[in-house]
């Protein structure tokens, strides 16, 4: 696509963000055009934030609502020993292993693909299983329909945002990596089979995982890459997701497989410089993120 198309692309989606008092438009206004006034905005976003949780660390309860807080509080700048981090995080560690984790008890169909908890440990619960997590929306859009699916996905959305918080030499938390990459090689194989968008979801947590997993992400992703190539693309990966995931993945495949998202993003763009009839800011940073990303590389390339 024309470097031309993509700089109106990327000044809409800026300008969507240019006036937000919001984190999304914090972060992409230290993109561009850091404005010095964000950093008492900065300070309420986090005083927000902080007044939504409980006295355990939690929001609400929830894994997901919890993980996305104590992932907001990292993006705007909190360092790891902040209090706040540490009360939402530590909350998020007391549900590693609790009761009605994902792959919980096992089946011998199970147990053939290794997807139990004699081989799965380490995952984070959403809770009892009497109340049902599905369907599960993530802050980007994505939907699991499937409740195992959606157990699972809750438990490696909580998984990146504790090796963001740099947790991850804690035995559970290395349990969770290492059934993760166990989890990954029996998809690569042909086993049990998953959502794509799982996947991409499990490459998220993997490329913030230490060095030692990242070659598990890369070939989780050329994996992901593959099946979307020999459908065409009509699989039904979530188009934000998967920028997402690519986007924490600086390898050349991940580059170039955002490359040829640009026209789709493109066609996608509201008038407003958003990506959705929704007007998701989320989306909104996540499209903006690739555009720049894209826009970069055809610059270095002389393109």
């Amino acid at each position: 696509m024309p470097i031309s198309n993509i700089d109106s692309a990327l000044e809409r989606t800026y300008g969507f963000f240019r006036q937000r008092q919001t984190k999304e438009g914090v972060l992409a206004r230290q993109m561009f055009d850091p404005d010095p006034a964000d950093l008492q905005l900065v300070d309420h976003l986090i005083r927000e934030r902080r007044r939504i949780t409980r006295m355990d660390g939690s929001v609400d309860g929830s894994l997901i609502r919890t993980a996305w807080v104590a992932w907001e509080l990292l993006e705007l700048g909190c360092p790891t020993d902040h209090a706040a981090v540490v009360r939402t995080v530590g909350w998020l560690l007391q549900q590693q292993d609790a009761g009605g984790h994902a792959l919980e008890g096992c089946t011998p169909e199970r147990h053939e693909t290794h997807e139990c908890h004699h081989f799965v440990t380490g995952l984070f619960s959403p809770g009892p299983r009497d109340s049902q997590l599905a369907p599960l929306t993530l802050p980007c859009g994505v939907v699991f329909a499937n409740e195992e699916d959606a157990r699972l996905a809750a438990s490696f959305f909580a998984l990146r945002t504790v090796l963001r918080a740099r947790e991850e030499r804690r035995g559970a938390v290395r349990r969770h990596l290492a059934s993760l990459a166990s989890l990954a090689e029996g998809w690569i194989n042909g086993h049990a089979g998953r959502s794509l968008n799982l996947a991409l979801l499990a490459i998220a947590a993997l490329s913030a995982a230490p060095r030692e997993y990242r070659q598990e992400a890369a070939s989780l992703m050329n994996w992901v890459l593959d099946q979307q190539a020999a459908d065409g693309g009509e699989n039904g990966t979530h188009l934000f997701l998967a920028l997402e995931a690519l986007l924490a993945m600086p390898i050349p495949a991940a580059m170039e497989a955002i490359r040829t998202t640009i026209p789709t993003l493109v066609n996608l763009q509201r008038e407003s410089g958003a990506f959705d009839d929704a007007e998701c800011e989320v989306i909104a940073l996540i499209g903006l993120r690739a555009l720049a990303l894209v826009r970069d590389l055809q610059l270095q390339h002389g393109e």
